[in-house]
């Protein structure tokens, strides 16, 4: 692993179903996936649909939200 940005989300909607009921995470967010750092909000540990992000750092991308691409973050707070 190169560096410390996390270059996958989970968007399976089951995890992101849970994450939005408020559930606690079942294990870590953070794990890898395809030798870079993925995070997945549910916490689970099979499952997964990654999707690859543009690298962030963690910190970044639960202020911006794991849910939204980066690329519509400013798009929908302008509603």
């Amino acid at each position: 692993m190169n560096t410390n940005l996390v270059r996958f989300v989970c968007r399976a909607k089951v995890h992101v179903d849970g994450r939005r009921s408020a559930a606690p995470a079942l294990g870590s967010p953070v794990t890898i996936h395809d030798g870079a750092w993925a995070y997945c909000a549910a916490g689970s540990r099979a499952g997964h649909e990654w999707e690859a992000i543009e690298p962030v750092s963690l910190t970044e991308l639960k202020l911006i939200g794991a849910f939204r691409t980066r690329e519509a973050a400013p798009e929908d707070s302008r509603s």
